[in-house]
């Protein structure tokens, strides 16, 4: 009976060991620094802005020196295809409702329209030096900046053709909030963020922010609205709803782009002349991290995998960083305790063995 007891009592202690490790380690997770993996691949040709179709999870890169769109798998960033573009690909947009990816050939005045499907192209735009692309998938509106032109132009997906143009002086970043139907422009030479509604395609405001702003960005979720400013190597933080500046945050030298999150609230700006990409927490506007990347430019965010993409147009490089040393942190410390655990469980299982052995001599 004495036995039996022990035994009952060990097979509990194993399990409340098991239930209480699964708490130790959950816990000791949250506390371990998050830590990234940078994978570096070559693209001869140069590659440029990136664009990602969260419901293909298909990858688009455009190269600017090959004349060509390279497409990765999202999954396992392997190539998946290449699409024939025409000279000087550069700014890159998808609207995943209807499968099309805008491409734009600034050098050659055109605006692709390329099926997504099918990999081919189904018609030109002709646009003055298109620049960067958005759009707004609830409506199939796309909006094209020109800094040459000092333009931002409005295009009806449905019949692509240009219905609106507004006049920007050397816009470049552009960013839509498809909640909102409001857009957001960059315009370099005078240190303000145009704000667009597009649902009468009017000027709501301008907002002033710091010095050479560049890339813009909005979480949808929380309305807010981030920029960087490449001449005061800090961010703007906007609240959509104010149309107001209402926080800044210091990053690295000349930030050029940045993207967010909006599933974790996370923010990468990409810093040109750091070699790196910071990390924002944007719940606090607190910056958590930085990453070493070469000349990083332009970036994409893949929201299904949580992958960065950043590229520079000079360089044949793309990096993609993720979150991977925090779940080989996890498996080692799964590893060490379990292996704890069995030790201890083997002592007492050794010692109730031995104990019962003894009971059964002396009988």
């Amino acid at each position: 009976m004495k036995i039996q007891f022990a035994i009952l009592l060990f097979g509990i202690f194993v399990f409340s060991a098991i239930i209480f490790t699964n708490f130790e380690i959950a816990y000791a997770l949250a506390q371990l620094p998050t830590n990234y993996l940078v994978d570096e691949f070559e693209f001869p040709g140069g590659i440029g802005p990136i664009a990602i179709n969260p419901n293909t999870n298909l990858v688009y890169v455009t190269n600017p020196f090959s004349d060509t769109v390279t497409v990765l798998d999202g999954s396992t960033n392997n190539l998946h295809s290449t699409i024939k573009i025409g000279t000087t690909p550069y700014g890159i947009a998808v609207n995943p409702d209807t499968n099309l990816i805008y491409v734009a050939r600034e050098y050659d005045n055109i605006l692709a329209v390329v099926n997504g499907s099918t990999n081919t192209i189904e018609e030109n735009i002709n646009i003055t030096d298109p620049y960067d692309v958005a759009v707004n998938p609830k409506t199939n509106m796309i909006y094209v900046t020109s800094d040459r032109s000092h333009s931002l132009y409005v295009i009806d997906g449905k019949t692509n053709s240009i219905i609106e143009n507004f006049t920007v002086q050397i816009p470049c970043g552009v960013a839509v909030n498809p909640n909102t139907n409001l857009i957001y422009v960059t315009s370099e030479a005078t240190d303000k963020v145009h704000v667009i509604n597009g649902s009468n395609n009017k000027l709501v405001t301008m907002i002033d922010v710091d010095k050479s702003p560049r890339g813009v960005i909005v979480n949808p979720n929380t309305n807010v609205v981030y920029v960087t400013n490449q001449g005061s190597d800090n961010i703007s933080v906007i609240d959509g709803y104010e149309n107001k500046v209402i926080d800044t945050i210091d990053v690295g030298k000349t930030p050029r782009r940045i993207v967010v999150n909006p599933e974790n609230n996370r923010i990468y700006v990409s810093n040109h002349f750091s070699d790196n990409v910071s990390i924002i927490d944007s719940t606090t506007n607190s910056l958590v991290d930085s990453i070493t990347v070469k000349t990083p430019f332009e970036m994409a965010i893949n929201t299904k995998t949580d992958m960065v993409y950043v590229t520079y147009s000079k360089s044949d490089t793309l990096s993609i960083i993720s979150e991977s040393v925090k779940v080989q942190d996890s498996i080692q410390l799964n590893s060490i305790i379990m292996t704890v655990i069995i030790l201890v469980a083997a002592g007492i299982l050794a010692s109730i063995i031995v104990s019962r052995r003894k009971t059964q001599r002396l009988n």
